[in-house]
């Protein structure tokens, strides 16, 4: 008696793996075979205290597949706890930073 039940909730919950699965794919950004390279690149300027979750958020899209990009963080005039931060993470390899310009 139990077993139609189990078996209908079984196909039901595969369909639905099976909907999600197929809608992260098709969400997913459409890469070319022609090598170009997308950047994402984060300006900052003066203090930045959400700078590091921001790069933490960019780097987990890009871990799961969600995000094909480059992370780049530019300077725009950041302050030296700011800079200090991206400069840690630029040297970890996973992000590029672009300095400020000297006038």
């Amino acid at each position: 008696m139990i077993w139609p039940f189990v078996l209908a909730l079984s196909v039901s919950a595969l369909a639905a793996v099976g909907i999600w699965l197929a809608r992260g794919r098709l969400l997913l950004p459409v890469r070319s075979g022609t090598g170009e390279k997308i950047s994402v690149v984060v300006s900052v300027t003066g203090s930045a205290p959400e700078l590091e979750n921001t790069v933490r958020g960019l780097l987990w899209l890009r871990g799961n597949g969600t995000l094909r990009a480059e992370i780049v963080v530019r300077d725009c005039g950041m302050d030296s706890a700011a800079k200090s931060a991206a400069e840690i993470m630029a040297r970890s390899g996973k992000i590029s930073l672009i300095p400020a310009k000297r006038r």
